[in-house]
């Protein structure tokens, strides 16, 4: 059976992984699928209500309930004890968890979208007890609720065959139960999984979003699904898409699911500023997070190289000596390793880093390649600026989550910039209903521009700080003020960008630091910037546009 998430990506009890492995190995015809962890959050009674398992197969669909260790049940209040001893006590059995879970499930799911696909369809709920063998000795009740019918002992539990068997039982019940006898076929299986998938497979977020516009942030896209499907089947891809795509997004999911399989994890990246948001994210034990510059001595003192590698923004690591570093980290190397690459084609290579063709080239030689279409980080209004003024492909922007308007301010001469970025940043924060100066960052283009620009926001009463690298991933309630090309791979939802300066006013070098910057913003940007540099955006736009 095809499971989804394809691997547990955290389990409550031992009880839960042995359920998952009984199912992954059960044969419930073609196109049976099963959704494990599923959060249903508009459940009627509470504001969670946790399905276990949900099996679609072509009997029928089940919501089941898994529970291990001891469990008694007396005068009411159900005991369950976990591995280490611990006992937790509740006054609904595991019987009314399922059945409310599936309810929530059928009435705000189902119903909706498959009600004429599922009319003939048995549906139900049951339980699995993986640890004993029934619930029936003296002064203890057995389910008062729960047919045998649609309850799991111990011996169901032994291997794949029975627990199919059980399945089966379980469904044909309900089936008897409501008069219902048809099957599903694999098409509405596969539509059925895939409308519930975005509800639990979810991956944290890289910072705190704005919150009307970060919970659309928060979730894997179809596209982003599809191609961590792809990853997972292959063991060295490419990742190639433009800022925006959600690339550093979905390598952390990456790294979780390979880290689910048992794999000792690295992923890497160059910027130390990204290596603290990306631990801020809590990855689990097992994945380990580091800088570039920190691999060759972590390597060195665990005395022996990670079962898999995630390398993100991987145009910075294009260069023969990057490329050994990289190889002896990963067991099997990167010509017989495991590893995924995901990299920017467009103008966020460093320029400390140039790329090595022929490391690139290696690179592409050795893997499976694919490509990210959808921009699922910026706004519409923000790819429109980028597509304008960069020329840069970002993906097709998302229809979720509108944001704002671009705006653009031109403040005179130079000296005009940072009061011009004052203001924009008040106008966001200011008042009862402004936005959290956490989730504000003004960008740069010249390192001597960050001191200047945290001293005019102070004087404006705005607490700000420069972007630094912190062990803690603690989000403080200040502005950020950071020099845009050490922000790369990092985003903020609303960015202010502080002049187009450059030693190279050059079409191609106005190009590349819009792009770096406009990218960063999530929701809404705003660029404060000099005569001079409004007239050179307007020929780059004058310039694409023919």
């Amino acid at each position: 059976m095809r499971m989804l998430p394809s691997q547990m990506l955290s389990a409550s009890s031992t009880a839960e992984e042995a359920v998952f492995d009984l199912l992954r190995r059960s044969d419930l015809g073609q196109g049976a699928v099963c959704l494990h962890s599923l959060n249903l959050p508009r459940h009627q009674y509470k504001r969670w209500a946790e399905a276990d398992f949900i099996i679609i197969c072509e009997f029928g669909l089940l919501v089941l309930e898994v529970k291990g260790g001891r469990v008694s049940c007396k005068n009411g209040l159900w005991e369950f004890q976990n591995r280490y001893g611990e006992i937790t006590r509740k006054s609904e059995s595991p019987a009314i968890q399922a059945k409310t879970a599936f309810f929530a499930l059928r009435d705000n799911y189902l119903q909706q979208r498959f009600s004429l696909a599922l009319r003939n369809i048995p549906m139900g709920w049951a339980v699995a007890f993986t640890g004993i063998d029934r619930l029936v000795s003296e002064d203890r009740s057995p389910l008062p609720d729960q047919p045998d019918d649609i309850t799991a002992y111990r011996p169901e539990c032994v291997g794949h065959n029975v627990f199919g068997a059980f399945v089966r039982q379980a469904l044909q019940y309900w089936g008897q139960r409501t008069g219902r006898f048809g099957k599903l076929s694999p098409a509405v299986m596969n539509e059925i999984a895939a409308y519930l998938r975005p509800n639990f497979e979810q991956v944290p977020p890289l910072a705190n979003r704005l919150s009307e516009f970060g919970e659309d942030l928060a979730a894997l896209t179809d596209e982003q699904y599809a191609r961590l499907d792809d990853i997972q089947e292959n063991d060295r891809i490419i990742v190639r898409g433009g800022a925006g795509t959600g690339k550093t997004f979905l390598a952390m999911a990456c790294a979780r699911y390979d880290r689910a399989q048992g794999r000792e994890v690295l992923l890497t990246t160059r910027s130390k500023h990204l290596v603290e948001e990306l631990r801020a994210a809590s990855p689990p034990d097992g994945v380990d997070v580091l800088a570039f510059i920190d691999v060759e001595q972590q390597l060195e003192s665990r005395g022996r190289p990670w079962t898999s590698l995630v390398i993100d923004e991987g145009q910075d690591l294009c260069q023969f000596d990057s490329a050994d570093v990289l190889s002896r980290a990963v067991s099997g190397g990167l010509e017989g390793g495991r590893w995924r690459w995901f990299g920017d084609p467009n103008r966020q290579v460093s320029e400390s880093h140039p790329v090595d063709e022929d490391v690139l080239s290696y690179f592409t030689q050795l893997a499976t390649k694919c490509k990210l279409k959808q921009n699922v980080r910026n706004a519409p209004k923000i790819v429109e600026a980028i597509i304008r003024y960069a020329g840069a492909d970002v993906g097709l922007p998302p229809a979720i989550g509108q944001g704002s308007d671009v705006i653009f301010r031109d403040c005179g001469d130079t000296a005009g910039i940072i009061p011009g970025v004052v203001a924009v940043v008040r106008s966001w924060v200011a008042g009862q209903n402004g936005a959290r100066r956490s989730d504000v960052a003004v960008l740069v283009p010249l390192e001597k521009s960050v001191a200047s620009t945290i001293d005019a926001l102070s004087k404006a009463g705005i607490r700000s700080e420069r972007l630094m690298a912190r062990s803690s991933g603690k989000v403080r309630d200040a502005v950020v003020v950071a020099q845009i090309e050490e922000f790369k791979g990092l985003e903020r939802p609303l960015v202010c960008v502080a002049g187009l300066a450059s030693t190279d006013a050059s079409a191609e070098a106005i190009k590349a630091i819009v792009y770096r910057s406009f990218s960063r913003a999530n929701h809404t940007l705003a660029l404060c910037c000099s005569s001079f540099d409004s007239e050179g955006l307007a020929k780059v736009a004058v310039a694409l546009s023919a």
